[in-house]
């Protein structure tokens, strides 16, 4: 029982972390616009100047999960994200909102994404590696569903469709003050849960040394490559709320049901691909990797699709939609299961996810701003067709990095 209780809530942790910065924008996006009088560039702006700080996060927070204990990193980590958070229900100027995710982009990564991944990574030892990730996912995403359903569900209950278009500065500071309570909540709660917990594995000193060893990896590069690509697809689904309204006609209540539907898929996608590709793994020891190739192939196919400019063809769309969605959660699951296939040894795992995530996660400073500006600059389907083709092209790069890397494993 105590296992479980230390799971859950390593798990609930590492989506909670993330609430405030990319689940109501997710969720909310039309509202937030409306309520702050800003713009999809704006808060591409903001998303970038997380992406800035969270990149210099990565590299420098990954050796601190090599060295300190996760209780301690993951609690003070919710704490500083949920003081920021308070900030948003002030309705933020564009200046404020900007440095308010630029300060996001520190406490949400620097001390809480290598603990997390690096437990996760340990856990699942040699042959269920993909299935510990796909376990961690898929609670993430089941929480995230949950506290978008939530969401929704009292948005729905204090306000009408009309209502909200009038009431909307007063509808976000509702969803932000939920938000932040939880958030404070489960930086308690991990506080408790991980009291005698262990990362295993030796906690050794970081020094320069090691981390040369692994700078000089190629596969270590092309595993971020396809991070990165990955996780441009990932971000498409933070434009999937506002292209239902702009294109589809979907009204902002509409709008954020379908969301929190695409939001169910996770937990479930997450789970599946983890068992699949740990039981392809058994077959083949590059499972792993052509799992990934399959999917990034799949995903670039997906929004090349987007992009063909329909919207006559609803039912079709967004059955793309929600696959496109599949595709995205599931790659999320398992490409830092691969890191045991790179030879990684446990005491350095925190700074190989820092190096990973340096190159992965850029689109955090880049796709927001780039996707805004197309989306802003040209009105109706075209922004969007413009957006899903660059984040069809950026998939294609890391298909090919993933085939690179088979044949660099084989050697």
């Amino acid at each position: 029982m105590k296992k479980f209780f230390t799971s859950l809530a390593i798990i609930i942790a590492g989506e909670t972390i993330f609430m405030l910065p990319f689940l109501i924008p997710r969720l909310y996006r039309p509202l937030m616009l409306e309520a702050w009088g800003i713009t999809n560039t704006d808060l591409g702006t903001a998303f970038g100047a997380y992406g800035f700080s969270a990149m210099i996060s990565y590299l420098l927070g990954g050796p601190f999960a090599d060295k300190y204990a996760p209780r301690k990193l993951m609690a003070i980590s919710l704490k500083a994200t949920a003081i920021a958070g308070l900030l948003l229900m002030l309705a933020p100027t564009r200046f404020t909102l900007i440095a308010i995710y630029f300060f996001f982009g520190i406490s949400t990564i620097f001390l809480m994404w290598g603990a997390l991944i690096k437990v996760t990574h340990l856990s699942g030892g040699e042959d269920h590696r993909a299935t510990a990730m796909g376990i961690l996912d898929s609670g993430r995403g089941l929480a995230a569903a949950v506290m978008s359903s939530v969401l929704v569900l009292v948005v729905g209950y204090f306000f009408t469709e009309a209502e909200l278009q009038v009431k909307s500065a007063e509808a976000i500071q509702i969803i932000y003050a939920i938000v932040v309570s939880f958030t404070f909540i489960v930086a308690l709660f991990i506080w408790a849960a991980l009291k005698n917990f262990e990362a295993g594995g030796k906690i050794e000193p970081w020094s320069i040394d090691k981390a040369k060893l692994l700078l000089k990896d190629i596969k270590i590069w092309l595993l971020g490559i396809i991070v990165l690509s990955a996780y441009c697809g990932y971000k498409s689904v933070d434009n999937y709320s506002i292209y239902l309204v702009d294109v589809l006609g979907f009204s902002n209540e509409e709008s954020s049901q379908f969301t929190s539907l695409i939001f169910w898929l996770r937990p479930f996608s997450a789970l599946i691909a983890g068992f699949l590709v740990d039981w392809i793994h058994l077959k083949n020891k590059l499972g792993r990797f052509y799992a990934l190739t399959l999917l990034l192939g799949g995903s670039a196919f997906s929004q090349f699709f987007l992009g063909l400019e329909m919207s006559t063809m609803t039912w079709l769309i967004l059955t793309v939609v929600l696959l496109s969605s599949s595709f995205a959660y599931a790659l999320r699951a398992i490409y830092f299961a691969v890191l045991g296939d790179l030879n990684i040894k446990d005491h350095l795992v925190g700074t190989a996810v820092g190096i990973v995530s340096f190159v992965g996660y850029l689109p955090d400073m880049f796709y927001g701003i780039v996707t805004g500006h197309l989306i802003d600059s040209n009105p109706g389907i075209i922004g969007y067709s413009y957006s899903y083709n660059f984040t069809g092209i950026l998939l294609l790069f890391g298909t090919l990095a993933s085939i690179v890397l088979i044949a660099k494993s084989r050697s």
